[in-house]
């Protein structure tokens, strides 16, 4: 992943397709990744409004996990 901005490239080497994500998607993205252990939901969410990019409430969160997971970028939280 490489950051711009506060967007991210991300490249996904099990398809080899490369995927530009905006500000808060990044967010998201950054926070799961520097996650030493699993994270739920409602922590997400927690660290997310803490960073202070973004408007983020339970929608915003889910639909951002939803794009990340039809990417294939993460798995199911």
């Amino acid at each position: 992943m490489a950051l711009f901005d506060g967007q991210a490239i991300v490249f996904h080497h099990g398809t080899g397709e490369t995927h530009h994500l905006e500000k808060s998607a990044s967010t998201i993205l950054s926070i799961i990744m520097d996650s030493q252990l699993p994270i739920i939901k409602s922590a997400l969410l927690e660290m997310a409004i803490g960073t202070g990019v973004g408007s983020f409430d339970e929608q915003t969160l889910s639909d951002i996990l939803a794009v990340l997971q039809d990417l294939h970028i993460i798995e199911n939280i």
